[in-house]
C-alpha cells in the first residue's frame, strides 16, 4: 500500500473510522484515506500499527442477511483448497465477535453496515492484450469448481439472475417496459435507445423461461476486472478474487456469461474482442465441463447480465443513490449488446462449441 494521506477525510469520516476500529479492539493511532471503492459500497484504506486493512461501508447491500451470507461464503472458501486469495473479514473483539457492525452516519443520520477486511497487495488488471483473458477464464473456472463443493448452512438472499422479476421491485419487467414506452425526463438522454429496447425486451424476458432446468450451484456472479487483483511481482498473474456480495445459488454457466458480457462494450477492435472471448472461454472450460444446453444458453445470458445491470441502476436512480447518467450509460450498453448479438450470435456459438 502506498503512502496514506488522512487529511483527505472529512471529520465525520474520521470519527466513524475511529469508532469502528475501537469496536474491533484497535486503540492505537491510525491513518486512512478513501479507496476507489465500487458502485455498491464505499471503501477506506487504513493502517494501524503498521498493518493494513480495508474498511468497507455497504451501500446497496446494507442488509445484515445479505452480508451474513457473503461472509459465510468467504469463511467456507478460507477452509477450502481454493488457491487464490479471497477477502478475509476481521473478527470483532466486542459483542459476539462477528465480522460486521452497524454504524450511524452523523451527516445523513442513516445507519450503514461496516466490515473490516485484511488488506491484500495487488491491483486491478488493465486488459492490454487479449491473452490476459485466458487467465481470467481460468480464475473464474477454478472458483466455480470450488464453489460447487462448498457446504453452505445458510440460504442465499439474492435470486438467480434469470428470476429477474424478483430482483428489482422498483424496476420490475413491467415497469421497465413502461419506461421504454414513455421515457421519463431523467432518462431523456437515451430516449431512442429505450424506445428500441421496447421491441427487443419481451423476447429476452421470454427466453429466460426454462433456465431453471440448467445446472445450478453457488456462484460469485460478478467476476470481472474490477473484482480481481493481479500480482505485479508475478507478471500480472491473477492472485485474488474480491467482492462476493452478489454470491448466490444460480446457473453454473452464469460465471462465464458475466465476464463475456462485460467484454462486449470495451473500447477494443473486433479482432481483439474475439481473441479475448476465445481465451476467456478456453480458460474457463479448462476448469469446468459445461453441458451443451449450458453453452446454448450463453448468448441469452450475456444479454441478461446487461439487462440486470440496467434494472439495478434504474432502481438506484429511483432510490436517489445514483444520478440518472449512470442508468443512461447502462441502457446504451444494453442496446449496443443486443445489436451486437443480432449480428454476431452465430459466430459466438461457433467458438462456444469448439
Amino acid at each position: 500500500m502506498q503512502y496514506i494521506d488522512s487529511g483527505s477525510l472529512h471529520p465525520s469520516e474520521q470519527q466513524r473510522i475511529s469508532e469502528v476500529l475501537a469496536l474491533y479492539g484497535f486503540t492505537s493511532d491510525w491513518k486512512g484515506e478513501r479507496g476507489k471503492g465500487g458502485m455498491n459500497n464505499s471503501t477506506y484504506m487504513l493502517q494501524v500499527d503498521g498493518t493494513n486493512y480495508v474498511m468497507r461501508q455497504y451501500e446497496t447491500h446494507n442488509d445484515p442477511m445479505k452480508i451474513t451470507f457473503e461472509h459465510e461464503v468467504l469463511a467456507a472458501l478460507q477452509r477450502s483448497n481454493f488457491k487464490l486469495d479471497t477477502p478475509s473479514p476481521v473478527r470483532r473483539l466486542s459483542g459476539e465477535g462477528g465480522t460486521f457492525l452497524p454504524v450511524k452516519d452523523t451527516l445523513t443520520g442513516h445507519t450503514k453496515i461496516v466490515t473490516l477486511f485484511h488488506y491484500r497487495e495487488g491491483i486491478n488488471p488493465i486488459w492490454h492484450t487479449p491473452d490476459q483473458l485466458l487467465g481470467l477464464g481460468k480464475a473464474a473456472g477454478a472458483l466455480s469448481s470450488v464453489l460447487a463443493t462448498l457446504d453452505m448452512r445458510l440460504e442465499p438472499v439474492y435470486p438467480p439472475y434469470y428470476r429477474i422479476q424478483d430482483a428489482y421491485p422498483l424496476c420490475s419487467p413491467e415497469r421497465l417496459l413502461q419506461l421504454c414506452t414513455l421515457p421519463p425526463e431523467q432518462l431523456s438522454a437515451c430516449t431512442n435507445e429505450l424506445k428500441q429496447l421496447r421491441d427487443a425486451l419481451p423476447d429476452l424476458f421470454e427466453a429466460l423461461r426454462g433456465m431453471e432446468h440448467l445446472p445450478h450451484q453457488l456462484v460469485h456472479g460478478d467476476v470481472n476486472a474490477s473484482n480481481v487483483l493481479v500480482d505485479q511481482q508475478l507478471d500480472g498473474e491473477i492472485c485474488a478474487i474480491l467482492d462476493f456480495e452478489f454470491a448466490t445459488w444460480d446457473l453454473r454457466v452464469m460465471e462465464l456469461a458475466v465476464p463475456m458480457s462485460d467484454l462486449l462494450t470495451m473500447d477494443k477492435s473486433e479482432d481483439w474482442m474475439w481473441q479475448a472471448q476465445e481465451g476467456l472461454i478456453r480458460g474457463f472450460r479448462e476448469q469446468v465441463s459445461l453441458e451443451p444446453e449450458e453453452l446454448l444458453a450463453i448468448p441469452r445470458l450475456i444479454l441478461l447480465r446487461s439487462l440486470d445491470v440496467v434494472m439495478h441502476f434504474i432502481s438506484r436512480m429511483f432510490e436517489g443513490t445514483d444520478e440518472p447518467e449512470v442508468a443512461v450509460e447502462q441502457i446504451v450498453k444494453l442496446k449496443q449488446r443486443i445489436d451486437w448479438m443480432r449480428l454476431h450470435e452465430e459466430r459466438l456459438r461457433e467458438i462456444l462449441v469448439y
